[in-house]
């Protein structure tokens, strides 16, 4: 039977939602919401309800740019609205958990599957050099392990301690890879840092004063010119020569299968396993050794060739320009640009065509300064405008305003069930408010109603298909009544039709 691939065992763990808004355009709202929460949740792992939304409140307002969607509160312009909206998008990715006990008594409890995400993100975003320091402490402890008499000799020890040990030496051998994973992520760092550099003397700095004593170099001189890269080959080799053993294999079994209540089969596969793995990533600390020594390789090219271009070409075609303008002006002193037409040129141009400005044209010309404003209030600016003008000034642009609301309110109104359609030559525009609303379900796809159900809808027309030959699309009149007026104004609309989808 084939082993369970990650993604099946991962699906048991997490819903299909559950990454999700890493992928949103908001993913960092979410991961500065996950990292307050856990953050002031502590080992409880839960906080109540109300001080859930506080801190959902304060990142939202530390994201003020942020682009958030209509189902995470973005069309809502209260700030307790708008955090409670986030909440319940969390709730839906499974990243907290609802857990009510009683009518005032309501929490938010972390999900168990948030932590472990958030640990990754941290990791990769961490920049810190400190967990570097313990590098060849891991190393040399994990050498004086495999080096030790009969550490591996199954007649001398017991199942549980074979299993002990080989459990124990991969985590180890983990954790040194990951830290190698941060020697080579600050040897990357310092290629950008060098890549931005402007002259000649950063470029030098960086490469003879930071780098050279940085971090990574003291986890590079502990693996190379400590010796502990050719102790763990050397302990590789041991443990290729007796990972086929027979009764090593038996007696790892025998403990995996003790502690863990494998079947045999399983046990002995596992074992097998195991052993595999341990000394393959023995051997996967050389091949990362020789990742990162061809990283540094390539730095110090990129060095070389940075201070090489920022000296001898960048600096140099300067000062060759210069001295070309000197010897012309030498040579052809008291003469006029007149003059020189009839003359061969002293080198063929690349270009194609070349213009040279003399006379005034060369001539430095300043910049038109403009004009100072009058930022005096007028005489008539100065006096307080009337609350009921202006509530009144804003009831008719909201009025006026293509709302996504408005444009549900016609489907609704046109169209009942899902499914159904709609077209302009059949809709019988009354009023202005009518056509505004047929405006705006042209311009949204979805809004939610006034019961609060989510309404969408597509419009479609002959426009798509005869977009290159206008006169070939139907339109249709229609007649709006106007305010204060008797007589309607008519209205010549493309034909298209709204066909309502939820």
């Amino acid at each position: 039977m084939p082993a369970e691939t990650l993604s099946t065992r991962l699906c048991r763990s997490v819903s299909a939602d559950f990454f999700r808004p890493l992928a949103r355009p908001s993913a960092p709202v979410y991961v500065d919401c996950a990292d307050r929460l856990i953050e002031e949740a502590g080992e409880a792992g839960r906080l109540a309800h109300k001080e859930t939304l506080e801190i959902i409140r304060e990142v939202l307002a530390c994201h003020p740019t942020s682009l958030l969607a209509d189902d995470e509160g973005a069309a809502l312009r209260d700030a307790r609205q708008r955090a409670g909206q986030f909440f319940n998008r969390l709730l839906a990715a499974g990243w907290l958990e609802d857990q009510t006990l009683g009518l005032h008594d309501r929490w938010a409890v972390i999900s168990p599957g948030l932590r472990p995400l958030l640990r990754m993100l941290r990791d990769m975003a961490e920049d810190e050099v400190a967990e570097l320091r313990t590098f060849a402490d891991t190393l040399r402890g994990l050498c004086q392990t495999l080096e030790e008499k009969n550490v591996l000799e199954p007649v001398l020890n017991d199942a549980d301690q074979l299993r002990s040990t080989v459990t124990d030496l991969p985590q180890r051998l983990e954790r040194a890879i990951e830290q190698l994973h941060g020697v080579e992520k600050l040897v990357s760092g310092f290629e950008q840092r060098q890549r931005q550099r402007g002259s000649a003397a950063d470029t030098l700095h960086l490469l003879y004063n930071e780098f050279s004593q940085g971090q990574h170099m003291v986890c590079y001189d502990a693996l190379r010119r400590g010796g502990l890269l050719s102790r763990i080959e050397a302990a590789r080799a041991r443990l290729a020569e007796r990972q086929e053993e027979p009764l090593l294999r038996e007696k790892l079994a025998q403990g995996l299968r003790e502690h863990y209540g494998y079947e045999d089969r399983e046990a002995y596969d596992r074992a097998v396993r195991s052993l595999v793995r341990l000394e393959r990533d023995l051997g996967g600390l050389k091949r990362r050794a020789d990742a990162i020594d061809l990283r540094m390789a390539a730095f110090n090219r990129l060095s070389q060739q940075r201070y090489r271009y920022q000296t001898e070409l960048r600096g140099r075609k300067p000062e060759l320009v210069k001295a070309y303008c000197q010897a012309v002006n030498t040579a052809h002193a008291g003469a006029r640009f007149s003059d020189l037409v009839g003359l061969p040129a002293d080198f063929p141009t690349l270009c194609v065509e070349a213009k040279f400005f003399f006379g005034t044209e060369s001539l430095y010309k300043p910049r038109r300064v403009k004009s100072p404003v009058d930022l005096s209030f007028a005489p008539g600016q100065a006096e307080r405008q009337d609350e009921d003008d202006v509530l009144a000034a804003w009831k008719e642009r909201q009025r006026l305003a293509l709302t996504p609301q408005r444009a549900a309110r016609l489907v609704s109104r046109l169209i009942s069930e899902k499914g159904g359609t709609a077209s302009t030559d059949e809709i019988t525009l009354e009023t202005a408010d009518d056509l505004l609303d047929l405006l705006a379900a042209v311009a949204y796809e979805q809004a939610p109603s006034l019961s609060g159900k989510r309404v969408r809808w597509s419009v479609n027309g002959p426009r798509r298909e005869n977009g290159l030959q206008p006169e070939k699309v139907p339109m249709d009149d229609q007649s709006v009544r106007q305010e204060g007026s008797e007589k309607p104004v008519r209205y010549r609309v493309e034909r298209f039709a709204i066909t309502r989808q939820g």
